[in-house]
């Protein structure tokens, strides 16, 4: 763990590098001062509805196991991002998973993550379709292609896997529980582990709710278009809507790279790169766009998210990244 969060911080730091290596500090100063915060408000508002909206996908996603308030959802889900943003190695995913188990006491931590892989799962879905509709729209450059290749390889590998939990589960199951080393003890805990955990992956096979699921998805991906496009237009960049779309994907397929808590650098480097390099603008306004952008995304969350954590009862000494119940 202490690996990965070194190899995250030094992705982080040549990212602040590559985006911030050459800074007009004046001219970078006068794009800030001069935004439209009108557009920015409303894209503060816009990234917090959009976790409302997540969280009413999360709460078809936990029918299967138990009937969660979206307002028990919504708190969990701004706890992850607080976590996420703030804590090192996404342990926010774990936060969260700890979160709606205290208000759901029929839910396990492991089955409620369960049911997070399944989120995540769907956004790298939605980023795949929308890198093939953009990347489709607008010659983008090799190192870019290939990293929607990537994309497509793990997303496909990642359903075919859960296809293959959520179909043979049981079978599965019960091959485990015939071991020898899970019949007694510390065994008895891995199988409960697996088992709610498998629990919680099946739930997007077994929901009825398909379309909304789809809806809610899609709205998701059109909030953060949208978030994107008010960044940009605050600063006055001149912007067509397949840009936007090219430098939203791109900035969610650069998060996935290891990196300090709240994706700083890689974030930063994505967005300037793209704005620089592919679009020609200058290098001071996009590094403005790439700090409002990420301050959208960031601030609210961690406020909000700091707001429930204290709310709630989640202890950062009681969340790990597996839970292991008798």
């Amino acid at each position: 763990m202490v690996k990965k969060f070194i190899i995250g911080m030094v992705f982080s730091i040549i990212g602040l590098y590559v985006a911030f290596r050459q800074i007009d500090l004046a001219e970078l100063g006068g794009a800030l001062a001069q935004a439209r915060w009108l557009w920015i408000l409303v894209a503060l508002f816009l990234m917090v509805f959009s976790v409302w909206v997540r969280a009413l996908r999360w709460q078809i996603l936990l029918l299967p196991m138990s009937r969660v308030h979206v307002s028990a959802a919504f708190s969990s889900t701004m706890i992850g991002y607080f976590g996420n943003s703030v804590l090192p190695l996404r342990l926010g995913e774990f936060m969260r998973a700890y979160a709606i188990r205290e208000k759901e006491a029929s839910l396990t931590v492991a089955s409620a993550f369960g049911t997070i892989v399944v989120e995540r799962l769907l956004d790298m879905t939605g980023t795949l379709i929308l890198v093939i509709l953009f990347f489709s729209l607008y010659e983008v450059p090799r190192w870019l292609a290939n990293g929607g290749i990537l994309l497509g390889v793990i997303v496909l590998g990642s359903f075919a896997v859960l296809w293959w939990i959520s179909s043979t589960h049981e079978e599965w199951l019960e091959r485990i529980e015939k071991m020898a080393l899970l019949q007694q003890g510390f065994g008895l805990k891995v199988k409960h582990l697996l088992h709610s955990f498998s629990h919680g992956l099946v739930s997007l096979r077994q929901t009825k709710h398909s379309l909304s699921l789809a809806f809610y998805s899609m709205s998701l991906w059109l909030i953060y278009f949208t978030i994107s496009w008010l960044s940009a237009h605050a600063l006055d960049i001149d912007i067509t809507w397949v840009e936007v779309g090219v430098i939203l994907v791109s900035t969610t397929m650069v998060i996935m790279i290891p990196s300090a808590p709240g994706f700083i650098g890689t974030y930063h480097a994505a967005a300037v790169l793209v704005m620089v390099e592919l679009f020609g603008k200058g290098e001071s306004v996009s590094q403005a766009f790439a700090i409002i952008n990420h301050g959208i995304g960031f601030v609210p969350l961690v406020v909000i998210g700091f707001f429930c954590l204290i709310r709630s009862s989640v202890t950062l000494k009681e969340v790990k990244p597996i839970e292991i119940e008798p």
